[in-house]
């Protein structure tokens, strides 16, 4: 079927309509597959049979005589009668865009969740492949050179669509375990920041900047498939660092990682993280891929965008944030490098920003056991902003509206309290 773990480094051929070959190539190396050498067809739209022009199939199937490869790639989504038709003319396995990330995905995945998540996927790749097998079999044709004939291929159809069933169950009880943590976290005072962006834009990096512990990074594609979450030094923002996400995704991927995809509507901040180093076309399409995952609209009031490797050229700054503006509409725009720590500090002000709470109070009381007592609970249950301590305790921290009449009942209480004041700021500002 061609969606195997790939443990050892491949031989491999490419075949593409777009001279534009540089991330699919990425992803071979991410497979570990050796592109040694690319086969190049200019046409407007695949051929419905063999997706090259029956001509370009023939010669690339003498060239594979002479030049024999484990694995042959397409820089595009096959649809079944193509990949039937290819894998069986040329006799070598075939994989399209969406098989190489399922190999990677299978490759990367460790946690229970991540590991049933690109089994579905998996699985929903091949049902309509093994539909055309099942077709060509009945219509008395080889199912593929990789096939075993028809009651093989129609029972593994049928092992597919149980698997899949009960994958499916296990996953929603898998989000039940989600929804009941995350309702713990946010019981418990905590908030929540996710990462999201581009497939190596550097995520993991500017989570181990912004956190300060040790998290996977590498120079691959998809190097983080799960979801990591670490809290933001002392502070009650936890952070979690996401699958990154990859243009024209098929519908059934999206909803395959529906579970990790429910830390980003969930969060109460999105951090874009967007690499910053590429050109400003590749950082638009990029940008509307993220955008076209998510949806229109879902994340307005609560994303802020890191444009990470700025430290590679930042005189672009201002032109990125233009770009970014002329997609998105963010809180802010932040250039930051994960490598130097430029930048860091203010994206950091600006996540802290975000969760403030509205109504600044500040007031001054006698520097004792109760006053102790009560800057305890403060630090608690609301934003303390400074405490300083001599004679008297003078303190400025930060509520919520509907808290206010509560902790000033509370403050009055104290002895030696006087000048309490309370205003109402906006808690991020623009």
């Amino acid at each position: 079927m061609g969606v195997r773990g790939s443990p050892a480094l491949k031989k491999g051929a490419l075949i593409s309509l777009d001279r534009d070959t540089a991330e699919i190539e990425e992803l071979c190396r991410s497979a570990d597959i050796d592109v040694i050498y690319v086969v190049m067809q200019r046409r407007t739209r695949p051929d419905k049979t063999y997706f090259l022009g029956r001509g370009k199939f023939n010669e690339l199937r003498d060239l594979l005589v002479e030049r024999p490869v484990d694995v042959m790639v397409i820089n595009g989504e096959l649809d079944p009668p193509q990949h039937f038709n290819l894998e069986n003319g040329l006799k070598v396995e075939c994989l399209d865009r969406i098989a190489v990330v399922l190999d990677i995905f299978t490759s990367r995945a460790e946690g229970r969740e991540s590991k049933l998540q690109v089994e579905l996927a998996r699985l929903r790749y091949q049902v309509p492949l093994m539909r055309e097998w099942v077709h060509s079999a009945k219509a008395g044709e080889h199912p593929g050179f990789l096939g075993g004939g028809e009651y093989q291929v129609d029972v593994y159809y049928n092992v597919i669509r149980r698997r899949i069933a009960q994958i499916d169950e296990e996953l929603r009880s898998l989000a039940r375990d989600g929804d009941l943590r995350r309702g713990m976290r946010r019981f418990k005072g905590f908030r929540t920041v996710c990462l999201a962006g581009y497939t190596n834009a550097g995520k993991s990096s500017l989570m181990r900047r912004l956190t300060g512990e040790e998290v996977l990074v590498a120079d691959r594609m998809f190097s983080t498939l799960g979801t990591t979450t670490r809290r933001v030094g002392s502070s009650k923002i936890l952070l979690t660092d996401t699958v990154g996400f990859l243009k024209d995704l098929p519908h059934f991927m999206v909803e395959s990682f529906r579970n990790t995809l429910q830390d980003v509507f969930t969060a109460d901040l999105v951090v874009l993280v967007i690499d910053s180093s590429e050109p400003l076309f590749n950082v638009s399409s990029k940008v509307l891929a993220v955008q076209d995952i998510l949806g229109k609209g879902v994340l307005n009031g609560k994303l802020l965008v890191a444009l990470n490797k700025m430290d590679q050229d930042p005189d672009r700054l201002t032109e990125m944030i233009t770009t970014i503006h002329d997609v998105l509409d963010p809180l802010s725009v932040i250039g930051v490098s994960a490598v130097t720590g430029d930048g860091i500090e203010e994206l950091l002000e600006a996540m802290q920003s975000f969760f403030r709470p509205p109504v600044v109070v500040r007031f001054k009381a006698e520097n004792g056991k109760r006053a102790a007592i009560e800057i305890s609970r403060l630090y608690d249950d609301y934003f303390v902003e400074s405490v300083i301590y001599s004679d008297m305790a003078e303190v400025t921290f930060r509520c919520h509206e509907d808290d206010l009449e509560k902790v000033m009942d509370r403050l009055y209480s104290l002895p030696g309290i006087k000048d309490v004041s309370s205003a109402v700021e906006s808690r991020y500002s623009r």
